[in-house]
């Protein structure tokens, strides 16, 4: 037989043999114990089951909480266990191995709502994003944490369970929302990864030879894993998007003209602009006109030489307009011979 149950046994004759003796009970009267079961906003808690086991009988006492939270509960002087048991919710105060007595007459327990949890990590495929923004939204309820260094690890706790819109944010980064919305069930923790694409870098300008823009030249731009190339607009404009963020080497190159070289570390949303002034190239066989070759230095020469031609011209004859008495004068000398 068990110690349990024998020892309720022997005190109960003990009892019936003191009051034949001294025609009193001398069973100890039964403390009331009450208190208030209360939420983790301190709202009460209603239909809560207030339970007091006795340690040593293993009795349990059973009292139900009424709108305003409270309980009461009638126990004999003993040692017990005290807890709180709702639907969906646990108890985070509890009494172990309390001590019954008419010291102890108030108790009261808080009890938590048990929820969801969302947990995950965040990176851009392979490696891991610090300081990004994940969220949780439904129509009535928004949660929101922040990725941690080093593995980009997120936690939402304390979520109620429900269908939930999933995303995260960063900036220089493209918001990343799940493909389907999370579900979050009641005591379990749902898994979740965003892998966040960085937002693509922007490089535009001008590229002139004095102040005259350049058309056509050729702009090429590289590093080890991206190439793109592009030319420059009749104004010696150029623009180049959707570059991803990193570092390139950047040319500038047209026939006749000295090639141009740029190291430049392209960020997000932060558009670079890279304006050219670009030289001509020396030719050895080039003419005598600095910057033209012998052709067009030859055709401005003869260009040049009309025009003083006609310069000279058009004086003469205005000096002869100005002066028709020597035109006569050497008409009347050409008849005399």
């Amino acid at each position: 037989m068990r110690t349990s149950s024998v020892l309720p046994a022997i005190l109960m004759g003990l009892v019936i043999i003191l009051t034949a003796i001294t025609g009193q009970a001398a069973w100890p009267e039964d403390i009331d114990v009450s208190g208030t079961v209360v939420d983790d906003d301190g709202s009460p808690l209603q239909g809560v089951n207030v339970t007091a086991e006795n340690v040593t009988s293993g009795v349990e006492y059973h009292a139900i909480t009424g709108e305003s939270g409270n309980y009461s509960l009638s126990l004999p002087p003993g040692t017990y266990n005290v807890t709180g048991a709702l639907v969906n919710h646990s108890a985070n105060t509890t009494y172990d191995m309390l001590q019954v007595s008419s010291n102890i007459t108030y108790l009261n327990l808080t009890m938590n709502e048990i929820m969801g949890a969302v947990t995950g990590y965040v990176t851009n495929g392979t490696v891991p994003i610090a300081d990004a923004d994940v969220f949780l939204r439904n129509d009535e309820n928004e949660y929101n944490a922040t990725s941690t260094i080093p593995l980009g690890r997120f936690d939402i706790g304390d979520v109620e369970p429900g269908t939930y819109v999933a995303y995260a944010v960063k900036d220089g980064y493209q918001t990343n929302y799940t493909e389907l919305p999370v579900v979050v069930k009641r005591g379990e923790t749902a898994i979740v990864d965003f892998n966040l694409t960085e937002e693509p870098a922007t490089v535009f300008g001008k590229v002139v030879y004095g102040t005259r823009g350049i058309e056509d030249v050729k702009v090429d731009v590289t590093s080890n894993g991206f190439s793109t190339t592009t030319y420059t607009s009749d104004e010696g404009n150029y623009s180049i998007v959707s570059i991803p963020v990193g570092s390139y080497q950047i040319t500038f190159s047209k026939e006749g003209f000295i090639s141009q070289e740029f190291d430049l570390t392209l960020s997000p949303q932060l558009p670079e602009v890279l304006d050219v002034t670009m030289e001509k190239e020396a030719d050895p066989g080039g003419g005598f006109i600095p910057g033209f070759d012998l052709p067009h230095s030859l055709m401005i020469l003869g260009l040049m030489f009309a025009l003083i031609t006609m310069v000279f011209a058009l004086f003469i004859r205005m000096r002869v307009e100005r002066r028709p008495d020597l035109l006569e004068k050497e008409e009347i000398e050409e008849e005399e011979e």
